[in-house]
């Protein structure tokens, strides 16, 4: 059986927990990071609308994850409120990022 996670499930999940940031209270000095994150919250569904439409789009959005995946692992280096969920979402950021750029659909 094979476990793999499709390139919009491993978004999905990235999405949620997103979502599930943007819902808590910032602190003041993590109103700009929260504006960035409300940004990525933006690309991150139109990237979900480009890998269902087609597969050539893939490489570019592996490498926006990857960036999603940096930012806000440095924003959680500096912020101690939601250096946990930032954290997760780093990490589903490169799982996301893996995902894509490893599916299938690419060889």
């Amino acid at each position: 059986m094979n476990s793999y996670n499709s390139p919009r499930a491993d978004l999905e999940q990235a999405e949620a927990i997103l979502r599930a940031i943007l819902r808590g209270d910032f602190a003041p000095d993590e109103k700009p990071d929260a504006a960035t994150l409300s940004r990525m919250l933006v690309h991150l569904v139109n990237m979900q609308e480009a890998i269902g439409a087609s597969t050539e789009g893939h490489v570019n959005i592996a490498k926006r994850l990857g960036d999603f995946a940096d930012t806000t692992s440095r924003m959680a280096s500096r912020s101690s409120n939601t250096a946990p969920q930032l954290t997760k979402l780093s990490e589903a950021f490169r799982a996301a990022s893996e995902g894509t750029r490893n599916h299938p659909n690419n060889v």
